[in-house]
């Protein structure tokens, strides 16, 4: 089992920083917010989904995990702050999974209405139409965001 977790993280050979944790039923990530990072993360959340059996779960985890991190890559990106982790909890749930990612931005994200020349501004749309529930909250060291992904009865 573990050897699909250690292959999967090839993606941070790049230099991203990352370590894992991964215990029965959950998976944990600290990472540095990198554009390399997000597909690191995605390669990592899809490797536990395997382990679980999960994978019907894969697209619709594996973009939300990839909207979770780009929304805590953009302030990194632009108050240099990319030396901060951010952590990504994965969780296995009697009926999916829970995904959370936690980052040390204190500002909430809202939606936006995207233009359709827009390069941004989609992502917590597309989250709430593919998760089963979704929120955030903010927390004494930034915030959480967090989304339920259920398997279909």
């Amino acid at each position: 089992m573990k050897a699909d977790l250690m292959e999967a993280q090839q993606p941070f050979t790049d230099g991203t920083s990352a370590t894992l944790r991964a215990r029965s039923g959950a998976c944990e990530i600290d990472v540095v917010p990198t554009a390399a990072a997000v597909s690191g993360v995605r390669d990592l959340v899809r490797a536990c989904l395997r382990l679980w059996g999960l994978t019907e779960l894969d697209s619709r985890v594996t973009l939300t995990a990839s909207e979770l991190m780009t929304n805590a890559f953009q302030p990194a990106r632009k108050e240099d702050e990319s030396s901060v982790p951010v952590k990504v909890v994965l969780t296995r749930t009697p009926d999916g999974v829970f995904l959370c990612v936690s980052d040390p931005h204190p500002r909430l994200p809202a939606p936006v209405s995207a233009g359709d020349n827009d390069e941004g501004g989609r992502g917590l749309v597309l989250i709430k139409e593919i998760s089963d529930g979704y929120g955030c909250s903010s927390t004494a060291h930034g915030k959480d965001i967090w989304a339920t992904i259920l398997r279909s009865a």
